[in-house]
């Protein structure tokens, strides 16, 4: 059943075939009973994020990571000529309903959905950010459409249609959509995104060899960029939140001269000037300390699978750590 009042928000990044690594995440803060009241997934963070609101954990979650292969996401696309994507995501259609992955009645059910699941997508003519919700504000009916709008890696995969309008993947705009996660009223936010932080130390990586590591490359820094956007958006929320601070002192101080200044603001911009910015906790992130080969982006391994899952458990447990929470 949805919480009606969410106050932890798990934000799940994308990089295709590195999804096993948000399981390991997972793993560490079930181990330490912390659940999310709300996922945010964009590409494959919006499969995971579907298959959590679905009622999977960590345990259930990894059994299904454990058998993914590369056959059961993609295929090659032999219209070379004609198509504009390299793969087929026919496949990814065909496990995420047949296999157990998700259960669109239980995400779709107030009642019923395990979480608050928010899935983005970005819409292709104009580049605006979309994000679809389970939430009975702004409710969006999730269907197989959304995952895979939210997977749709440009030229990579095939755009995907909702009615007429055509989407891509969600990382394009937002790889990590700390807004979505604020907007539904989180405090504590814990995000899993799998390229490392600028000033980790991390080597360089390798120049791409052929079309698909230059694409998934592209991809890896557009998820970086949109990262530190979404950052520096938290670090304004805060200052507005001390500026609204010292703001209400001030009234407590000197109401008249306070009181005067409002209302000329509200006749300067026509509108009531709101003064409902909060102090927000900076996020814990979860992020490996050197890139993972880009070319994992479009490749479902079982040994990766088992890398990465416990590369994402090593890793959330060092931001616990540093972060000054207590490792059992």
């Amino acid at each position: 059943m949805l919480s009606n009042d969410p106050k932890r928000a798990l934000v799940l990044s994308g990089g295709g075939g590195r999804g096993a690594y948000h399981v390991g995440v997972l793993r560490f803060l079930e181990e330490h009973e912390w659940y999310p009241d709300v996922v945010v997934g964009t590409s494959i963070g919006a499969v995971n994020g579907a298959a959590l609101a679905s009622g999977h954990n960590a345990n259930s979650l990894w059994a299904l990571w454990r058998r993914l292969r590369t056959k059961h996401v993609q295929k090659p696309n032999w219209n070379p000529f004609t198509a504009v994507s390299l793969l087929d995501t026919e496949p990814l259609r065909n496990t995420l309903m047949n296999d157990g992955w998700v259960d669109f009645n239980r995400i779709n059910d107030p009642q019923k959905a395990a979480v608050h699941l928010r899935i983005t997508a970005t819409e292709i003519t104009t580049g605006q950010l979309h994000i679809f919700s389970n939430s009975l504000k702004n409710k969006t009916d999730i269907t197989i459409e959304h995952i895979l709008s939210s997977c749709s890696i440009p030229l990579i995969y095939p755009h995907t249609n909702l009615g007429e309008t055509l989407y891509w993947d969600g990382a394009v705009v937002a790889n990590t959509p700390l807004s979505a996660a604020i907007a539904a009223g989180a405090e504590d936010i814990i995000v899993a995104v799998m390229t490392p932080l600028p000033g980790s130390g991390h080597t360089v990586p390798e120049p791409p060899t052929n079309l698909y590591e230059a694409a998934s490359m592209t991809l890896e820094w557009a998820l970086l960029a949109s990262f530190q956007a979404d950052m520096k958006m938290f670090d304004l929320i805060n200052s507005l939140a001390a500026v609204r601070d010292e703001f209400n002192r001030l009234q407590a101080d000197y109401p008249d001269i306070v009181t005067q200044y409002m209302q000329d603001m509200n006749n300067l911009v026509g509108a009531n000037v709101k003064q409902d910015y909060k102090h927000l906790d900076m996020p814990l992130i979860a992020t490996p300390e050197d890139f993972i080969p880009v070319q994992q982006i479009v490749s479902y391994t079982k040994e990766w699978h088992e890398k990465l899952y416990q590369m994402g458990y090593d890793d959330m447990k060092r931001a616990w750590q540093n972060a000054g929470r207590v490792v059992e």
